[in-house]
């Protein structure tokens, strides 16, 4: 069940804060921070994914203060705001389709209002697309590896690649790696059983995704057609804030068929 965070419709909700911001804004055009309470400590981990096999941009992310969930707390991107989940204890988007962040930078607005306002910035790689190099046929008997190839996305921290079977995407299930540059090889464990010798039969999706910044892998897993590796280190450090928030795009999926040899 999700909760309005605040009384105040979305476009008042920006009227409110950017005239917060612009009473304490340094001579940069950058917000500072309003704390009152000066002992406190705010921390978030989330993730904005923008997925082109969904066609959706969805936000989770989770807010907190001294360890407590600020579940009052605004959370705003560009121009879209998050809605506190009382299911989950976390804050979420769902915008439809794709495209509502295209590549550049956002700010991403968090507030514990009247004592805490901060802006972090946020930026979002462009759209790519992927394909099978090997084997060219999309025929893969054995579960032998494969060769994927995806197009460069123009300011993309690093990538990852994955492979799942089809009828497990988005379950949290499935092989994923890290990948510098824009290829990459599903070693033959993503096409096994969990004894790692009997090939798992069947068609499986191919993705890659271009990442910036610290995506969380917790808030992201099950918003991601295969959750990520790991987590990388944290990415902001602005006391009193601190914590991870990264961007993903998905390219459009490929998929290979897996056959007994």
């Amino acid at each position: 069940m999700e909760k309005s965070i605040s009384k105040y419709s979305i476009p008042a909700l920006l009227v409110i804060i950017a005239l917060m911001v612009a009473a304490i804004s340094g001579c940069n055009g950058r917000s500072g921070t309003i704390v009152d309470g000066i002992n406190d400590n705010y921390q978030i981990s989330g993730v904005l994914i923008e997925d082109w096999n969904r066609m959706a941009t969805r936000a989770q992310l989770s807010f907190t203060r001294n360890d407590t969930l600020v579940d009052s707390g605004l959370v705003i991107i560009g121009n879209e705001s998050l809605t506190y989940d009382t299911s989950t204890d976390v804050h979420k988007l769902t915008v439809e389709p794709s495209g509502t962040y295209p590549a550049g930078t956002y700010d991403l607005i968090l507030a514990d209002l009247p004592d805490f306002l901060d802006t972090v910035l946020i930026d979002m790689a462009d759209t790519f697309s992927l394909t099978i190099s090997d084997p060219p046929n999309r025929l893969n008997p054995g579960g032998d590896v494969v060769k994927l190839d995806w197009t460069e996305s123009p300011g993309a921290d690093a990538y990852v690649f994955a492979a799942v079977s089809r009828h497990l995407a988005y379950t949290e299930a499935g092989y994923s790696s890290w990948a510098g540059t824009s290829e990459g090889t599903v070693p033959i464990e993503a096409f096994r059983w969990s004894d790692g010798i009997a090939v798992d039969t069947g068609w499986y999706y191919l993705f890659a995704y271009a990442y910036v910044g610290s995506p969380d892998s917790a808030e992201s897993s099950a918003l991601l057609p295969v959750p990520l590796p790991s987590n990388i280190v944290p990415n902001i450090d602005q006391e009193p804030i601190s914590g991870r928030f990264g961007t993903i795009v998905v390219a459009g999926r490929d998929s290979v068929h897996v056959t007994i040899q």
